[in-house]
């Protein structure tokens, strides 16, 4: 069995909210962490979220770094929390469930860059992206105005390359993406798309975006959310060989080394009316499948585990490395 590194899993945003509604006991072995190692899925980008419309505030980071420590301290030994590229890889190897503590969308700082080192020292915060799907004081979202960086969001990247923490542009306006790209003195990624030439939902990459992140030394990741498939209602194109397509479509427009599974399963948040099952692909614990059918598709085995995480180590190793400790002034 290949090992699979999930470059982005709504674990966080499920335990934090489930907690506040009724202080509810530390999950994550139990509700996650058994399902996704049923799948060979031996680490992953455990993400906390304030969707796009909510409210988002320094009570929601709060929140979210005691639901971290907690949830990851009753997880031990069974899972570490991954602050370097050297404990990635030992946890890759020994067993141990590899998280990795990541954020999606900083609108909750209200523009505060202090609190990247609260995060980054007391959440071990090593992945985060500064806009959800809305605009903030960091730039556009994916679905807002479509602007780029904003000087704040210049002063932001600027911060989580000096502390070492990877950038993800998920769910970056198109400008916004090109700033990252120039202006990030590390390797960046984008955990969780799929392709436009497949099918197109305004979100999907096209091949050129594709291949600047590529040419950047950055990563893809491929996401197995039935939306990004094909249309909601297309049931019948909600398949293991539908992604597929996806994914070998990726491979061949970023290449091998620049391409991850960003698997993004949350059935566990919605209804299935609104989250339909992908047949073949229906939770984590069915991610092994996407590896047999590379192997079909004829990767070699040294390919395959780059494309499930050797890939990430890569550019988790460069854009997280620090050379000195950073205090903030």
């Amino acid at each position: 069995m290949v090992p699979i590194f999930d470059l982005h899993a709504d674990v966080f945003m499920d335990l934090t909210r489930r907690h506040e509604s009724h202080n509810a006991a530390p999950e994550l072995e139990e509700r996650h962490l058994r399902r996704m190692r049923a799948g060979g899925v031996a680490g992953a980008a455990l993400i906390d979220c304030r969707m796009a419309g909510e409210a988002a505030g320094p009570e929601h980071l709060e929140r979210f770094i005691a639901a971290a420590r907690r949830e990851l301290a009753a997880a031990w030994p069974g899972a570490v929390t991954v602050l370097r590229a050297a404990d990635l890889r030992a946890a890759m190897e020994s067993g141990a469930f590899a998280a990795v503590v990541g954020y999606e969308g900083l609108s909750a700082t209200l523009g505060d860059i202090d609190w990247l080192w609260r995060l980054y020292g007391e959440a071990g915060l090593r992945v985060a992206s500064l806009t959800h799907n809305d605009d903030n004081v960091f730039g556009g979202g994916a679905l807002g105005s479509g602007g780029g960086l904003t000087e704040k969001g210049r002063e932001a990247l600027a911060a989580m390359n000096k502390l070492g923490i990877l950038v993800d542009m998920a769910h970056a306006s198109p400008a916004t993406r090109r700033d990252i790209l120039a202006a990030s003195a590390r390797p960046v990624m984008l955990s969780h798309t799929s392709c436009k030439a497949v099918y197109d939902t305004g979100r999907n990459l096209s091949d050129e975006a594709l291949r600047d992140i590529a040419d950047a030394g950055g990563l893809v990741g491929c996401m197995t959310s039935p939306a990004a498939l094909a249309p909601i209602a297309d049931r019948a194109r909600h398949t293991l060989e539908r992604y597929m397509e996806h994914l070998n479509h990726m491979i061949g427009a970023a290449g091998v080394d620049h391409v991850g599974l960003g698997l993004h399963f949350c059935e566990y948040l919605y209804t299935r009316e609104e989250y339909p099952l992908v047949s073949g692909l229906e939770d984590a614990s069915r991610a092994q499948a996407i590896i047999d059918a590379l192997f079909a598709s004829g990767y070699s085995h040294g390919e395959v585990e780059k494309i499930a995480w050797r890939n990430f180590a890569r550019v988790f190793e460069e854009a997280t490395a620090v050379t000195a400790v950073f205090t903030r002034k």
